[in-house]
């Protein structure tokens, strides 16, 4: 069959990892009779001819960059022509092309849609990911795309097959265990045996969607429904990307591993069963119930790492974000992956609204207070708004609040992530 579809990640992007969705998006149209091909543009870019960059390119690349994203495009066509030119000639067959949009590659994404558009009019352009819910928040879909809101594999065979609209939003599916295993084998690019040119970190997902609707968190607009892969789907989708790709280092891409506490002790026995012998990784949402025997087998199954969004230490700044735990019930959920011998990090968020003085110095005392039972804080921000305009990203007031408190982990030797301080907001 003709290939019809390409499906492309653009740069800047995360580069530990090779693209997940549009792994779920190629497996799954291909199980519908379209033939699929996924690019990796942002890889192939950064191992190719990025190092040819003054100055070099990975720290603009892994942190918000204005003006490196508006001018990489540019960059490009000047520079390596030849790379453009091969991405045009590998597309040349199909039909569809479908980007993944972000916050960060929308403008190199939109650029290479516009010379795809001058050179192949008749091609048609399809633009997915988290940044198309935001541009259809604020009214600014260009009429000339086809436009995917929230979860892809439905709405993009729905296009492909001439019977969706212009836009086309939360199309989900309901029983996840319906999709086809998955892996890397097919990106183009890639390296001989290796899933393209990456760590050897596979990323899993084994739900989409969240229970719970922190008013911060984007996640509760992407997603209608929550729906969770089955123990037995995962465990042999895990066998086959650990077989394919030579690895044993996973990451869980979920919002919350312990979305049902049930199904996570399952999980870890059967792993632990099954002998894989693999190292993940995943965030866990804050839960004074979690059992300490459940967070013992994880650790005994290859949990080696947990990102823990606790985001605040007081109970009126917890509320407001409804988290749906006090700071104390954080401490006793903390205290639990500590017996079990969990390594954890906790993640703050400094400057949301009803942030006061006081509030802020409830945060502080806790992280001064358990500093011992804290192995690690991983990331600190202001409070953004994406989606409301009539609120400023951060202030300086609450900029402020980050720079004392970093004063504060550096003076404490608490250990941090240097490159997750301020990773959301430009101009950092």
């Amino acid at each position: 069959m003709e290939k019809l579809v390409y499906i492309i990640q653009a740069p800047p992007f995360w580069l530990k990892t090779p693209p997940l969705s549009l792994a779920y998006l190629q497996s799954y149209l291909q199980s519908k009779g379209i033939n699929t091909g996924i690019i990796d543009l942002n890889q192939e870019l950064f191992i190719n001819v990025g190092a040819g960059f003054k100055p070099a390119p990975t720290k603009r690349w892994l942190q918000l960059d204005e003006e490196f994203e508006k001018n990489l495009f540019g960059m490009v066509e000047k520079l390596y022509p030849e790379f453009l030119e091969k991405t045009f000639n590998r597309i040349k067959a199909s039909e569809f092309i479908g980007f993944s949009l972000n916050r960060r590659n929308r403008h190199f994404s939109f650029s290479l849609a516009t010379k795809i558009k001058e050179r192949y009019p008749e091609k048609k352009i399809i633009f997915g990911g988290p940044e198309s819910l935001n541009l259809r928040l604020k009214s600014k879909l260009n009429p000339d795309y086809y436009w995917v809101i929230g979860e892809g594999e439905k709405a993009l065979q729905a296009i492909i097959e001439k019977n969706g609209s212009r836009v086309i939003c939360h199309q989900e599916l309901d029983d996840l265990d319906q999709l086809p295993f998955y892996d890397f084998d097919n990106l183009d690019g890639k390296g001989p045996g290796r899933p393209g040119p990456y760590s050897m970190t596979i990323p899993l997902f084994s739900s989409r969607g969240c229970p719970h609707q922190c008013k911060f968190c984007t996640e509760r607009l992407l997603y209608k429904k929550v729906r969770q892969h089955s123990v037995d789907y995962m465990i042999e989708q895990i066998k086959l990307l650990k077989s394919r790709h030579q690895t044993n280092s996973f990451v869980f891409l979920d919002s919350l591993i312990n979305y049902r506490t049930d199904w996570l002790r399952n999980f870890s026995q059967q792993l632990i069963a099954s002998n894989l012998n693999i190292k993940w990784e995943a965030q866990l949402r804050v839960d004074q119930s979690f059992p300490l025997e459940v967070a013992k087998l994880m650790k005994v199954s290859g949990c080696y790492n947990l990102f823990v969004g606790l985001e605040s230490a007081s109970d009126k700044v917890l509320a407001a974000m409804n988290k749906g735990f006090t700071a104390a019930e954080a401490l006793t959920f903390l205290k639990t992956l500590d017996k079990a011998g969990l390594h954890f990090e906790i993640s703050l968020i400094f400057g949301y609204p009803g942030e006061g003085k006081k509030e802020f110095q409830e945060t502080i005392n806790f992280i001064q207070n358990y500093k011992k039972l804290i192995p690690k804080i991983a990331q600190v921000n202001p409070y953004i708004d994406y989606f409301d305009s009539k609120h400023p990203e951060y202030s300086d007031t609450t900029q402020e609040r980050v720079n004392q408190f970093l004063a504060l982990i550096n003076q404490e030797r608490i250990p941090y992530t240097k490159s997750f301080i301020n990773n959301l907001i430009y101009g950092n």
